[in-house]
């Protein structure tokens, strides 16, 4: 079924109700990636042998325009998220409807999401924070793109019996929606591969959502050297369309986070925008896994 969802463009009503349509067919098409096999495919056994995964039983790849959905320009979040969902659902064994539809349907709207925040956050200042974003225009029903940014994925995530960590990496990234107030903490990139290390070497982790305020990725694994401090990633980008494939791909980086290397050498989806050199601020959702 095609679907009609058209990106923000500056209109009063950016989002016609009326038009966005409800998908009639579930994402059982959806292959996890143990059953795609989609990283030995393209990246060849002994390029991953040193890698730490999420645990591929569960991880499936929501991007752009999957689900017949047209979200290209300004959905990269609500895919991350969806893949995020999913993977937790399905190690905790749970099947439910996450489609595009029903998440921007039911999570765009601001008053919704405050009552999430207001279950959720157990911060002694959580009166204030809760004025503050009175205030703010951070949902995705009354932002400038509707965008869904980390801090929605978390309110989600938390919605569906899921918790996780919202930080900032190097700081506070300009023009993001959500206030710094709802962070927990800020980090230097040194202490953010430390969080990665132990993260992925945890059983059942689940992929990291990451945001500068421009575009939304996803970590889905990592590769350390130990005598050096570079670091690699595995990242699975939403943005792409025509081949699924084309949005994993490997960032290494130096012990500073400047990026030495894209695998394959050849893309143009967010890939560019991937470093933590010079202090560029991101926001990042790490989730909690209550099966460890």
């Amino acid at each position: 079924m095609s679907q009609n969802v058209k990106p923000y463009l500056g209109l009063a009503n950016p989002y016609k109700r009326n038009t966005l349509q409800r998908i009639e067919k579930d994402d059982s098409y959806l292959q996890n990636f143990v059953q795609s096999n989609i990283l030995e495919n393209k990246f060849g056994r002994d390029r991953l042998n040193n890698f730490k995964f999420c645990e591929l039983n569960h991880l499936y790849y929501y991007h752009y325009a999957c689900e017949s959905v047209d979200d290209s320009g300004w959905g990269c979040a609500w895919r991350s998220l969806q893949s995020a969902l999913r993977f937790q659902l399905s190690l905790s064994n749970q099947k439910k409807d996450i489609s595009f539809y029903n998440i921007f349907m039911k999570y765009g709207p601001k008053n919704i999401l405050m009552e999430i925040f207001e279950k959720m956050c157990n911060k002694e200042n959580k009166n204030d924070i809760l004025e503050i974003l009175s205030k703010r225009k951070f949902a995705p029903f009354e932002n400038k793109s509707g965008w869904a940014e980390p801090f929605i994925s978390q309110l989600v995530l938390y919605d569906f019996g899921f918790e996780g960590d919202l930080i900032l990496v190097n700081g506070y990234p300009r023009n993001s929606y959500a206030p710094k107030e709802v962070f927990d903490k800020t980090v230097t990139f040194k202490e953010f591969k430390e969080i990665l290390k132990n993260h992925f070497n945890n059983a059942n982790s689940g992929p990291i959502i990451l945001d500068d305020a421009i575009a939304s990725t996803a970590i889905i694994g990592i590769e350390f050297n130990t005598d050096n401090g570079n670091i690699s990633l595995m990242i699975m980008d939403p943005h792409a369309i025509n081949n699924p494939r084309d949005g994993l791909y490997i960032i290494s980086l130096d012990a500073n986070g400047k990026r030495i290397q894209i695998e394959p050498n050849n893309l143009i989806l967010a890939s560019n925008s991937i470093y933590f050199s010079d202090n560029k601020p991101w926001m990042v959702y790490i989730p909690k896994n209550k099966l460890n």
